[in-house]
């Protein structure tokens, strides 16, 4: 079948050398590179990592109140949910062993298999995260992550290529701790050591001229462009052969054939090695790449293999990918009998804390754990065979090879017709991603456990119910997306909890340079501001809600009410702490005159909802759907901001 595709392949497919194609998480909120810029545009497509995507798209960095913030803060200014006027950044937090909805858009299709469903594309999409490690002793391998508070890439190593690198230690030193104003991912250390490894000379190049030979050039990136302190090689290709501090949840593909022979070389259950010195890279161990040679110099041969170090995530889970048809950022293939279609989304389950943080996994309450999160798009077709062509197809200056694909090639169609072909060979198999902005992964605590059903066991189900989106109509924001709530639709037991946070931002104005889209940010309330509620509401197809003071036979009082330490919240004070954002924090807050009243539209509320709230049903609770919505997203011109809840 895909031989008799080939053609229209090459016609099709082949249109991505000139096309700014993409992948964007819209749940959790991908950045595509966006720190809070108020232009459509982002200002710096290489500020974390190379997304390959178009520069519009991505969504800002959250806000804790609703001034757009002035610094990162700490984690204190950050979780105090009476602070609500702190001009600081809000990163999510999850409970352990949480489900996560995760939500992404892809361009150029997916899913499928070769035998019963072809498609005109082969593709997979790898889930990764990684998170800050303190007692990791490897500096390339340690982590400080931070979103930032300026688009300005950070600061670059300066290592050598070649010979000793005498010094490196000092220049990683200044470039990590003399600015902490850009965004940071990767160390340092990272990335030098990518500019100093040899890269794969096996991999397939096609005719594209390399300008170096380190693990920085890429058929992807032959010109070796630094993004963010990412390793482009390790970027470009699944999975990477040298260790990395990205821990792999999901492969998800169109080949499940080949899942077991892929993942078996996953980080997570197999060692990946390095050669490391004592005296902070002032040698040539960064250069070796074998055991032998690096024992033999006296250097030490250092392995990283997620499961030999307790952090126990097993082989990745491996999927079929949802189908999605080409040169369409939309939704997926949905379920006939359900009548249900959404966006590609997999269930993340947030790790356990142990498995982030075994040092501190036996404190009653450590400090949550830092991370971010990352959705890699990989694409090919079948006009070579992407699972057998390497270097040896690959075109040799030297002894005048050929490569199988070439640069806009003009091709001989019979009758002496020649026609030329739009293919860009560094773009013929490619990788896409997007990052999430940091995130923090927090323990549950005794008393979150004891409501939930145990004092020991923290795996009762909990459920994150979030909002994605952002401010504007459905062209103002493409790609990214609209608001809505997700998932919008859940259904959970007696013995279950859902966990309310959303986050969101106050400089999402989507002005110019719009690029080739529309500006502007339609909607309620003051321009550039994401806001949201919830209220209840009796019925789907209401647009009115539900009074507060209706406090019996409905969802809120079918439910108990707590935060997420398992401190008490009454009835009332939940549902006004849902209902104002978090501008007030109880009934008596918002009687009081301490404060003042909250504006109808929510412009002087939170961005975000510090903390969140946990809900858990009552062994009592009448077993039936519930509704709920956003009082100033749910504009009949462009959005249905609304949810539906099903005790069972």
């Amino acid at each position: 079948m895909k031989v008799l595709l080939s053609l229209s392949l090459l016609f099709i497919t082949l249109l991505f050398g000139n096309v700014s194609a993409d992948t964007y998480l819209h749940n959790p909120r991908g950045s595509n590179d966006r720190l809070n810029e108020k232009s459509a545009n982002r200002q710096n497509g290489n500020r974390l990592f190379d997304s390959q995507n178009n520069n519009r798209g991505g969504y800002n960095v959250g806000d804790k109140s609703a001034t757009a913030f002035t610094s990162t803060g700490t984690l204190s200014q950050q979780m105090d949910r009476t602070a609500i006027t702190n001009t600081v950044q809000y990163p999510m937090v999850y409970l352990e062993n949480s489900e996560l909805s995760m939500e992404w858009t892809n361009q150029h299709g997916c899913g499928g298999d070769d035998q019963s469903d072809p498609h005109k594309t082969n593709c997979n999409i790898v889930i990764q995260y990684m998170c800050e490690n303190p007692t990791e002793t490897d500096r390339a391998m340690k982590l400080s992550l931070r979103d930032g508070t300026t688009t300005d890439t950070p600061t670059a190593p300066k290592c050598q290529q070649t010979g000793k690198v005498t010094s490196f230690a000092s220049a990683i030193t200044t470039a990590e701790n003399a600015n902490n104003q850009p965004g940071h991912h990767e160390s340092e250390a990272y990335y030098c050591e990518c500019q100093l490894r040899n890269r794969n000379k096996g991999l397939f190049t096609a005719d594209q001229n390399l300008k170096g030979d380190a693990a920085i050039y890429t058929r992807q990136n032959p010109n070796g462009n630094r993004n963010g302190l990412e390793c482009p090689e390790e970027r470009d290709y699944y999975p990477y052969w040298a260790p990395t501090p990205w821990v792999d949840v999901a492969y998800l593909t169109d080949d499940i054939p080949k899942c077991n022979e892929l993942t078996a070389f996953s980080q997570n259950t197999m060692d990946k090695c390095k050669c490391v010195d004592s005296t902070n890279y002032n040698s040539d161990a960064p250069l070796i790449t074998d055991q032998a040679t690096c024992t033999a110099k006296s250097y030490s041969w250092k392995c990283w293999n997620w499961n030999t170090l307790k952090m126990n995530p097993g082989k990745p889970e491996c999927l079929p990918a949802p189908w999605t048809r080409e040169n369409q950022n939309g939704n997926a293939r949905g379920d006939a009998t359900a009548q249900t279609t959404n966006a590609g989304r997999y269930t993340f389950k947030i790790p356990d804390f142990s498995v982030l943080s075994p040092s501190t996994a036996s404190q009653a309450n450590p400090t949550p754990v830092k991370c971010v999160l990352r959705l890699r798009y990989n694409i090919s077709t079948d006009d070579y065979d992407p699972w057998h062509t390497d270097s040896k197809s690959s075109a040799d200056r030297k002894t005048g090879r050929q490569s199988i694909i070439t640069n806009n090639p003009t091709v001989n169609v019979g009758a002496t017709q020649t026609l030329k072909l739009a293919i860009n060979t560094a773009q013929y198999g490619r990788t896409f991603q997007d990052r999430t902005h940091t995130f923090y992964v927090k323990k549950r605590v005794t008393a979150l456990n004891t409501i939930l059903g145990s004092s020991t066991d923290n795996k009762q189900r909990i459920v994150n119910l979030n909002v994605r989106g952002k401010r504007g109509n459905i062209v103002q924001t493409y790609p990214a997306v609209e608001y809505d709530f997700i998932p919008n639709n859940m259904t959970i037991g007696t013995t279950d909890a859902i966990h309310i946070q959303w986050t969101g931002s106050n400089t999402h104005n989507n002005g110019g340079p719009g690029g080739d889209g529309q500006t502007g940010d339609a909607g309620e309330g003051t321009g550039g501001t994401d806001r949201s509620n919830f209220v209840l509401a009796l019925d789907a197809d209401d647009n009115y809600p539900m009074a507060l003071d209706k406090t019996t036979d409905n969802f809120f009082s079918n439910v108990n009410c707590y935060d997420y330490e398992g401190n008490s919240i009454t009835q009332s004070d939940c549902q006004i702490i849902l209902a104002t954002a978090g501008y007030f924090t109880s009934y008596t807050d918002a009687a009081s005159t301490n404060r003042a009243a909250l504006d109808p539209l929510l412009n002087n509320a939170p961005a975000s909802l510090a903390q969140g709230i946990i809900l858990k049903p009552k062994s009592t609770a009448a077993k039936r759907s519930y509704y709920y919505l956003c009082t100033r997203n749910n504009n009949f011109s462009n959005r249905s901001q609304k949810g539906q809840i099903d005790i069972a």
